[in-house]
This record gives C-alpha cells, structure tokens and sequence, in this order.
C-alpha cells in the first residue's frame, strides 16, 4: 500500500454516492448505462513519434519556469491560459495517477518509455469533474485528457490563478525518478492537433466517420423551437441535429412541468425514432456517450435514457417506473444543462464537437447481467486465527468477485496491518487494516451497512474499523481483478492472475500495466508471494 497513495486516488470515480433525485425507486441500480465503456479523446493529436505541448501555444504562455521560488524548489512549469482551456498529453504512456493530490487539488501522471527512456509527465491544479482519464488508460501524445483549472494552492486563489502545472520526471515519478526542467522537453514538442489521426478510445460508442460541422452551428429545422432555451442547451439541440441525421424531433422549453428544467431553458428531449428496435437503442447509445463525452463542453447536469438517471460526475441509478415509454424516457433522451443565460441575436455557437466518451463504472464492484454482485465460492475459512470481530466482514468480502476470496482477503489484511491490528500505522501513515493513506481512503473508502454494503460517502467509515476496512479492501482488489481481465486476455499483461491482482493492489494498476506483469519492485515482488502464503493458514 505504500506506493498506491497517489495512484488509486481515480478509484473515487468508481465509488461516487449514489445519486437519488427525480423521485426514484426505493431499490437503486449499480448498473452503467448498457453498451458504454470508459474514457474520452479528442481528434487529431500530433503525428506519429511526435510529442504534444501540454495547452496550445503552451511556451507563449508560461508564468513560471523551473527552479528556486518563494524560497522552495519549484519542480515545474506554470502555463496559464484561463479556466478551461483543454490539457493535452505529452506523449503516448499509461496513466498512474488521477485524482485527487495535496498541493495540486487534482492531478495526473502519466508514465512514458520513449526508445528505452522512462520518463513520467505530471499534469497538476485541474477542478473535480474534469479528468477524463483514470489510472491504467492509454493514452496518445495530443490527447485531450483534462482541462486547466485553479484547485489545491494557487495564486492568487480562484480563477485568477488558473493555470497547469506541468513536471517531467526522469526515471519515473514513482520509481525513484526525479524532476527536470520540463523546459528542454517542451521545446521538442508540437502543437496539439496537428495529426490526422483519432485518439478517441478505440472502444468508443462513438461512430468514427462522424466530423465535427466546422464553423458557427446553424439552426435546424429539427429543433422544435430555440425560443427561451439558454445557450447550453441550444447548443447541444444544433450539435445533435448536425452529427445525428436519424434525429428527426428534438424538444425544449415549455411553460409548465414537474420540474424546472424545461420551463428554465435548461433542458432539451432528444425524441429517438423506432426507439423499440435494436437500432434505436444503438442510435440512442451513440447520442449519450458522443454527449457524455463532451458533458463539460455542453455544461451537463444530467441525462435521462431508458428510465436511467445519469449525472454528468457521479453514480448513475434507475428510477422509478412511471408506466410509459415516454414517462420512462425509452423513446427520447433527456438533458438537462447548467445555467448559461440567454443567447444575443449574433452569438456564436462555435463547432459541433467530434468524438466522445462513454460512461466510467458506478461502483468498482464486478457485477453479474442482473447487476448484482458476483458471490465467490465457498471457502471454508479459517476463522481460528482471525478475530472475531473481523470474520463476518472477511466473509463477506470473499463474496463480492471470485477473484478474491475469503482466506485471500484475510492474509492481506493481517500481512498489511501486522497482525490485524486495527489502529496500525505505517512510517508513511498508512491506517488500519488495510494500510491506507488518507488520501486513498477518501477516495476507496465507505462506512458499510450490516451486509457490506456501501451506506455512506466516499471517504465516510474507518480504514481501523473492522466493516468499513474489510469491504473496501476486497472492492478495491476486485475493481482491479476486473480491469486486468481483458488485459491478460490480449497478452497486455502476463503472470499469474492473483499475483497480478495483488502487486495492483500493492503498486498500483498504472505500474503493472507498464511493466506487463508483477513490477520490479522489491517490496512488490515479495508482497505478491507472501499474502497467499499467510492466506494458507485461513483455509486458502
């Protein structure tokens, strides 16, 4: 756990709260919307072999460079564009971290080996929301992976002190690398957006021979009426209409409904035509991940499709049935947009965006087509050497993948906590029986109900309390499990699937993927080998 306190600060995205508005059922779902996936790109990137400035015009733009400031070592470069302005990666590599990060409010890491050169890339002050990568992705030099913001200490405080900090790291940022002047680094560099290629997620939804319109989005006859939408949701109605030919109908204000959204301009319905049909499903699929993809740009909330609510940041969860396909939202799609006022008559819409995303997991927790989660076989723990007070919640944890099972479970914790010690603290800080760091707890964590089920926040419970420690101990092992499958599958990564399993759990996700198996980390080679020899003595 030592090496993860960065690294598995993305999981928060895999254990948002469920979200509970619009009046829904009493039994929520975990499930994500069907046929979506994880990530987003942009077009373009840089050509082949070449490596991508951070911002556009990035070296015209510096406010700080390198070296000694304010009496203390400044690891980076400043690049200050204004909140917003989209953030690119340096080169092709594997992320190892996203998340939240002291100092920097969110950051990223991406780890880079150009011709035998490792190297680490360090993106830093983006607001919560904006990261469109999360760690374990591959990403492409050119890739829009965040965007610049002004979180964690900045000056001046607020949006006047947006700006990107950017480090580079020789060696590597978590193996023992140390920072450059990125300097150097940025002036081998090119302009994002001068390739010709697509670094979309190939996995993507989204149909690839879509472009995006190019100049001011014309109206459309589609759009039912502009009059009294604000400029979000105009603009989302023009860039569907445009990208979207199937799209015959698309609604927008009206003066009285349950709910504010229409009456306030805030929201469009997206009518889906044969919305029954295996086509309409798809069609409706593609529409939400190309919007999804592009939630910042078009200032989402939220979405409703197929009786899902969907919030731009956060858990989706199934309403309530209302009884028709239209109440239910089978046969449109609804969004609904932050405030943006009231457009003039000359504004400038801009350009329909191209490509998109999909929508990342709601829980971590490896579910079955049912959505409910997977329950590992029988076996048979040892309880003699466990704890009382620790042996219904191991249990319990051997029954959420079937990666992870219970004597599994209870020789990591007891090899973490030196003998499940419930307050133990490592030199590093790392607490309870699991060895997490405040930083990852905030994000891993949960205060659990009587079955093991998440019943508060993401940071809620103890990391020294028997339940809470537990259950985040075996989510975490399974959400990795679970991310590593197809991975061994392709030949991405090899070795044996548990010790896989554990050096993620160990050194991170990013790190395996880098090193195509278990790292060559002493304490991670080791580590590997030792929780399955103490889980031997509980059964395993």
């Amino acid at each position: 756990m030592k090496k993860i306190i960065a690294v598995i600060a993305a999981i928060i995205l895999l254990l948002v709260l469920l979200v509970t508005v619009l009046t829904p059922s009493d039994e929520t779902d975990l499930c994500t919307p069907s046929g979506l996936g994880s990530s987003r790109g942009v077009a373009g990137g840089v050509p082949a072999g070449e490596l991508s400035l951070p911002e556009e015009n990035a070296l015209s733009h510096t406010t700080s460079e390198f070296g000694m400031r304010w009496g203390s070592m400044h690891k980076g470069i400043d690049i200050a564009q204004g909140v917003g302005t989209p953030i690119y990666a340096f080169a092709d590599g594997v992320v190892s971290a996203a998340g939240s990060a002291s100092g920097f409010g969110q950051w990223i890491i991406i780890d880079h080996n150009i011709d035998g050169e490792i190297f680490s890339t360090v993106y830093g002050h983006m607001m919560e929301g904006t990261l469109y990568v999360q760690v374990g992705d591959q990403v492409k030099a050119g890739q829009h992976i965040t965007d610049e913001g002004y979180n964690g200490e900045v000056e001046p405080p607020g949006p006047g002190g947006a700006h990107l900090h950017f480090e580079v790291h020789e060696g590597g940022y978590f193996t023992g690398g140390s920072a450059v002047d990125p300097r150097p680094w940025l002036e081998r560099a090119v302009e994002p957006g001068t390739g010709s290629g697509d670094t979309s997620t190939p996995s993507s939804v989204v149909d690839k021979e879509r472009q995006p319109t190019g100049g001011d989005l014309p109206p459309s006859s589609k759009i039912l009426s502009e009059d009294k939408l604000q400029i979000n949701s105009i603009r989302i109605a023009r860039s569907v209409a445009a990208n979207f030919p199937q799209i015959e109908t698309i609604g927008g204000w009206r003066p009285v409904d349950a709910y504010p959204d229409h009456p306030s301009g805030r929201a469009v319905d997206i009518m889906i035509p044969d919305y029954g049909t295996d086509t309409g499903k798809k069609l409706g699929d593609d529409i939400l991940a190309y919007l999804y993809g592009n939630a910042d740009f078009f200032g989402v909330e939220y979405f409703i499709w197929r009786q899902e609510y969907i919030p731009a940041n956060g858990q989706s969860n199934i309403m309530e049935d209302r009884g028709d396909p239209t109440q239910n939202h089978y046969d449109h799609i609804h969004v609904t947009t932050i405030e943006s006022g009231f457009p003039t008559a000359d504004y400038d819409f801009g350009s329909a965006p191209a490509g998109g995303s999909t929508v990342p997991g709601s829980s971590g927790t490896s579910v079955n087509d049912d959505c409910q989660p997977r329950l590992g076989v029988d076996d048979h723990l040892n309880s003699d050497n466990i704890p009382d007070e620790l042996v219904k919640w191991i249990e319990l944890g051997g029954q959420v993948c079937p990666e992870v099972s219970s004597p599994l479970l209870a020789g990591l914790l007891e090899h973490e906590s030196a003998g499940f010690q419930a307050n133990a603290v490592s030199p590093v800080g790392a607490q309870g029986y699991g060895q997490f760091m405040p930083g990852t707890w905030a994000g891993v964590g949960a205060k659990v109900d009587d079955n093991g089920e998440i019943a508060g926040p993401p940071g809620s419970g103890s990391p020294s309390d028997p339940a809470d420690a537990s259950m985040a101990a075996a989510r975490y092992l399974c959400s990795i499990a679970e991310d590593q499958r197809p991975l061994i599958e392709s030949g991405q990564i090899s070795g044996d699937p548990t010790e896989l399993m554990l050096a993620g759990y160990n050194a991170g996700p990013g790190a395996v993927q880098q090193y195509g198996g278990v790292p060559p980390y002493a304490e991670t080679q080791k580590y590997v080998k030792i929780v399955p020899e103490t889980a031997m003595k509980h059964g395993y």
